[in-house]
């Protein structure tokens, strides 16, 4: 009876100690280290990848901003319903992105894809956005997206907001691989720990955690990078001949991997454009620099391996570097775009759109714009940008129109 009543008290010191612990844990995080709280609502799509879940209301908290992100009945952050027919008289552009796509770290009316539609609207283009982005997303289902939803929308213009994240992203996911240099089809599906969501997020306690605990984002974060960058994409890189080097020297491996992933980048990427262009659709590749400082930014966008294509790229540094100094992107929290940021990014993009005409001409594989060909004559334009291909146009916006 003794021993009995000894192990109870043991037990019951130890859930003490733990849960003391716990909620010591989270009261310093809280007052000393405050994390990023973005919850992130996913699920399973009827052609195998991620989208947002429909009809969500939640909200993300950071030490920078507190923001409303709501989704409709088809997972697109928006305020109302966006049917698959076209309006008559009306241009519509539909984005793929990751969380920069779909705008993290403002409300929905800051958004660049609100500010370029608005920008587009004073100069008399009536638009309409159909944002598709989905936090975690990368190049590969992109593709997946526009080919199972984007296109039913009837889009004049796709839009792509492309991250530096994508070039792991597209081999992590194995959707899509490289033989004999062309695009393949590896995988069907790419679903990862949706189903073990779907069943965490039918608990309200677990729901309540997730949306608010400090101390449980700390370690979801913390397991989550471990998982994503170094367990599932050693799992790829070990599991695809394509990347292998059988060779001592660690940089021929490293070498190759970076030439594998900028030329399967470049493959699906261009694969985008040419669904688009059978669909009468034009494409247009936001390069989203990576902030090293507020005053030095770099883009590792494969402009090398894409230098054959005929992409549609705007890099908006040269833009950026004209506020050297401004907050462009939130720097307590998981470093998107201020309001500002989104602004300039906004404003630019529906320049180069009114420049170029991408909402006023049909897309195909022989046409080229008025900027394409001023960006391949006007030499003395031509910038490095992080050791890549860089064309400032007017002096103003610079893009580059391979």
């Amino acid at each position: 009876m003794k021993l009995t009543t000894r192990t109870g008290q043991l037990t019951a010191k130890i859930l003490f100690a733990t849960a003391y612990s716990v909620l010591a844990a989270e009261v310093f995080l809280r007052i000393f280290a405050p994390q990023s709280i973005l919850p992130r609502y996913v699920c399973p799509t009827d052609y195998g990848i991620r989208g947002n879940e429909p009809n969500r209301s939640y909200r993300h908290v950071t030490p920078d901003y507190r923001i409303n992100i709501r989704t409709n009945s088809k997972g697109i952050r928006a305020d109302g319903e966006i049917p698959y027919e076209k309006p008559s008289g009306v241009k519509r552009i539909v984005i793929l992105g990751d969380s920069f796509g779909m705008g993290y770290g403002v409300d929905l009316q800051d958004t660049f894809t609100s500010q370029m539609a608005r920008s587009l609207e004073k100069n008399g283009i009536k638009c309409e956005v159909v944002n598709l982005s989905v936090s975690g997303h990368g190049n590969a289902e992109h593709l997946v997206a526009l080919k199972e939803e984007g296109l039913r929308y009837e889009p004049d213009l796709v839009l792509i907001a492309w991250n530096s994240s994508d070039l792991d992203d597209n081999i992590r996911a194995n959707l899509f691989g490289l033989e004999d240099g062309r695009l393949i089809r590896r995988s069907k599906t790419y679903l990862p720990a949706t189903k073990l969501q779907e069943v965490l997020f039918k608990s309200r306690i677990y729901r309540l955690v997730a949306e608010h605990s400090h101390l449980y984002t700390l370690v979801r974060d913390k397991a989550a990078h471990l998982v994503k960058y170094k367990i599932l994409l050693a799992i790829r890189r070990l599991s695809n001949p394509a990347i292998l080097v059988q060779s001592p020297d660690e940089s021929d491996a490293a070498n190759a991997l970076a030439k594998y992933r900028n030329n399967l980048t470049t493959a699906i990427l261009e694969e985008i454009r040419q669904q688009c262009a059978s669909h009468g659709a034009n494409l247009l590749i936001l390069d989203i620099p990576r902030r090293v400082s507020r005053t030095e930014f770099k883009s590792l966008f494969p402009y090398d391996e894409a230098k054959d294509s005929k992409l549609d790229i705007f890099n908006p540094i040269g833009v950026f570097q004209q506020h050297k100094g401004d907050k462009l992107y939130w720097e307590n929290s998981c470093g998107h775009f201020t309001p500002l940021g989104c602004r300039l990014i906004g404003e630019g993009l529906a320049e180069v759109i009114l420049k170029s005409g991408l909402l006023s001409r049909k897309s195909s594989d022989n046409d080229t714009t008025e900027i394409s060909r001023t960006g391949r004559e006007n030499k003395q334009c031509n910038q490095r940008v992080n050791s890549q291909k860089n064309l400032d146009f007017s002096g103003v916006l610079p893009i580059v129109i391979i």
